[in-house]
C-alpha cells in the first residue's frame, strides 16, 4: 500500500495547493481528475512490476526445488555406488538449494500478499476516479448555476447601491405628471377652440331639462299634499 498511499498523498497535496490559491472549482475538479488518472497509470505500472517480480520469484523457487531434487537424486546414486563421501557432498548441495527454496517460498508468500493488496488499492482508486468522472458534469452544472445566481444578486445589489431604482421611480412620477399635464392641456384646448355657439345651445338645452324636472317635482308634491289631506 505504500505506493498507492504516496500517490494519493501527492494528489491530495496538489488539491490543497489549488484550494489555497483559490482556483476556479471547475478547473480544480478537472485538474484533480487528471492528476488521479495519471497517478492511477503510475500505480498500475508499479503493480504490474510487482506482479512481474512475483512471476520471477515463482520461477526461481521452482528452479531451486528442481536443483534440490537433482542433488538428492545424485546423492542416492552415490549411496548406491557405495561412495559415501560423494553422497555427503551431493547432500550438502541439496541442503543449500533446500534453504534457498525455503527463503524463496517465504519471500514469494509476502510478495504475493503485497501484490493482492496493491491490486485491491488500485481497484479502489479506479472506482474513485470513475465516481468523480460521473459526478464531474453534475458538479460543474451546480457551480455554473451558483455563479449565475451570484451574478444576478450582485447585479441587483449594484442597482440598489447606485440608486437606479430611485431614479426609475422619479422618472415614472415625472412621466405621470407630464401625462396629466397633457390631458389638462387637451381639455383646455377643446374648451377654448370648440364651437362657442354650439356650446351655448347645449347649455340652453341643459337649462330646459332642469326646469322640466323641477316642474315635475312640484306637480308630484301637490298630488301628495292632496292625497294626504
Amino acid at each position: 500500500m505504500g505506493i498507492l498511499s504516496r500517490t494519493i498523498n501527492v494528489v491530495r497535496s496538489n488539491l490543497n495547493s489549488l484550494l489555497n490559491r483559490a482556483e476556479d472549482p471547475t478547473k480544480m475538479l478537472e485538474q484533480t481528475l487528471l492528476d488521479m488518472q495519471n497517478a492511477f497509470k503510475k500505480a498500475k505500472n508499479r503493480v504490474a512490476q510487482s506482479a512481474a517480480d512475483e512471476k520471477r520469484l515463482e520461477k526461481s523457487l521452482l528452479d531451486e526445488q528442481r536443483k534440490a531434487k537433482n542433488w538428492a537424486d545424485k546423492a542416492m546414486l552415490a549411496v548406491e555406488k557405495g561412495d559415501d563421501e560423494l553422497a555427503r557432498e551431493a547432500l550438502q548441495r541439496k541442503q543449500e538449494h533446500s534453504r534457498m527454496t525455503a527463503q524463496y517460498q517465504h519471500e514469494l508468500g509476502a510478495h504475493a500478499a503485497n501484490v493482492e493488496q496493491l491490486k485491491s488499492g488500485l481497484h479502489d482508486l479506479e472506482d474513485k476516479i470513475a465516481e468523480i468522472g460521473r459526478k464531474k458534469n453534475l458538479l460543474i452544472s451546480k457551480q455554473r448555476r451558483a455563479e449565475a445566481q451570484s451574478e444576478i444578486y450582485k447585479t441587483i445589489e449594484g442597482i440598489q447601491d447606485t440608486g437606479a431604482i430611485d431614479t426609475i421611480q422619479r422618472m415614472e412620477n415625472k412621466i405621470e405628471e407630464m401625462s396629466h399635464l397633457a390631458d389638462a392641456r387637451m381639455e383646455l384646448s377643446e374648451e377654448f377652440q370648440g364651437d362657442q355657439l354650439e356650446r351655448k345651445f347645449k347649455e340652453l338645452g341643459a337649462g330646459e331639462d332642469v326646469e322640466a324636472e323641477l316642474l315635475e317635482m312640484k306637480q308630484r308634491a301637490r298630488i301628495e299634499d292632496k292625497s294626504g289631506g
